[in-house]
């Protein structure tokens, strides 16, 4: 994982002077000391979370993208223009790890979606092929129930055309109760990435 690309860029109309790795953590003692606004990504293994950042960041290989289910083990922050956090939360579900650590990892994202102060809003990456899982529901619910607001967005939109993409996004629209579709993001084609830097932004701004 490197450790930050101060190259000044311009994805999807945001303007990106740095992106910082700052530190990972496994409990809510090690979060980082300066007091920013964080939004978080959170979703199965597997469902594209690292490329998403990747390409949220402009940067090819800021976060390291894995054919393995369950890479990344700790929350990680990374600084954005010095000003929010986003957090890469470990997958949920299945992951090639052992079930102990499983728990550990399932335990450190409960605590800190339900005791970061700063964590202003989660972004759930649902796979859009398969609109949900019991897992992802059983999640979602924990989050809501938390008090935190939650964006879910349907990952991987170029793994389906046109017709599927419009099924599934009503799909998920319903199973999960959303007032609109949810935003469709493709990493490989840059789909939905200027509406979800909206998103993100927008919950900074209310932060301040």
């Amino acid at each position: 994982m490197k450790n930050e690309n101060n190259n000044a860029r311009e994805v999807a109309g945001v303007k990106l002077f740095s992106v910082k790795f700052v530190k990972s953590a496994t409990k809510l003692s090690e979060l980082p000391e300066e007091r920013l606004p964080q939004v978080a990504l959170l979703g199965r293994s597997n469902v594209g979370k690292s490329s998403l950042l990747n390409t949220l960041f402009g940067v090819k290989n800021m976060v390291k993208v894995s054919s393995t289910p369950g890479k990344t083990q700790e929350l990680n922050f990374f600084a954005v223009n010095d000003a929010f956090y986003i957090v890469d939360l470990p997958g949920v579900g299945y992951t090639r790890v052992s079930y102990k650590k499983q728990e550990q990892m399932a335990e450190s994202i409960r605590k800190y979606i339900e005791g970061s102060e700063d964590l202003k809003g989660v972004i759930y990456l649902v796979d859009i092929r398969h609109c949900g899982t019991p897992i992802d529901e059983e999640t979602i619910k924990g989050i809501r129930a938390a008090g935190r607001p939650v964006l879910i967005v349907a990952s991987k939109r170029d793994k389906v055309n046109q017709f599927e993409c419009a099924k599934n996004c009503k799909i998920i629209q319903e199973k999960f109760g959303l007032e609109s579709l949810p935003i469709t993001v493709s990493s490989l084609k840059k789909t939905g990435i200027a509406e979800l830097w909206s998103e993100i932004l927008s919950v900074v701004a209310e932060a301040r």
